[in-house]
């Protein structure tokens, strides 16, 4: 692979990191709110099927992170 063909896996693993965080960021505001007392965050989380969201984008990092994985190191 070129540097630059490795530059862009790189992105796309930026990419990755970036979703994941947004995800891991979404979970934390719910699991503080829920710890704090506020249970209606967690019942809207759950009720409204935004965990649904959350599995997704999380669900696409992992397809990305395989994606790459596999442009580096292709398998036989």
């Amino acid at each position: 692979m070129t540097n630059s063909e490795l530059m862009e896996q790189a992105k796309k693993l930026a990419t990755a990191r970036d979703n994941l965080k947004m995800a891991i960021d979404y979970l934390d505001m719910v699991s503080a709110s829920v710890n704090q007392g506020n249970v209606w965050a967690g019942r809207l989380f759950f009720a409204d099927h935004r965990v649904g969201n959350v599995v997704e984008n999380m669900q696409n990092v992992a397809d990305s992170i395989m994606a790459v994985s596999n442009a580096i190191c292709p398998e036989d």
